[in-house]
């Protein structure tokens, strides 16, 4: 009968600790997927698809790797790829803003704009500049 509680104690501890971030934080991902989903985006993008199903990456899923051809579903990464690539393809945009709308936008918004909000352009970026 204690064994039967202490197992029982321990897979509702063990079932508590596995929800702990939902309860504390939410459902909000906040783990290390997406930074996998990025560098392997970041992979894809620099080595090309051929080279991207033969990575055997070694910083997931440490010590020893993981042969990330087989082992994920890269609909994400290519679909990122694609889009980024599509981007690079545009070209850059400057649009004058007319003062009646330049007036409806608060002060502090216009300072998120390009050239302090007299006018709107749009550029393929870097986020690491």
């Amino acid at each position: 009968l204690a064994k039967l509680l202490l197992l029982g104690y321990f897979c509702l501890r063990a079932y508590r600790i596995r929800l702990h971030a939902v309860t504390t934080f939410g459902m909000v991902i906040h783990e290390f997927d997406p930074w996998f989903n990025y560098r392997a985006t970041e992979y894809l993008a620099e080595h090309g698809y051929k080279k991207f199903f033969k990575w055997y990456d070694y910083m997931s899923w440490y010590p020893i790797g993981r042969p990330i051809g087989t082992t994920i579903y890269p609909g994400m990464q290519f679909a990122a790829v694609w889009i980024w690539e599509a981007m690079k393809m545009l070209p850059e945009t400057k649009i004058k803003m007319p003062k009646h709308i330049l007036n409806q936008i608060p002060k502090w918004l216009q300072l998120y704009f390009p050239n302090r909000g007299r006018m709107l352009s749009f550029s393929p970026m870097s986020l690491n500049e």
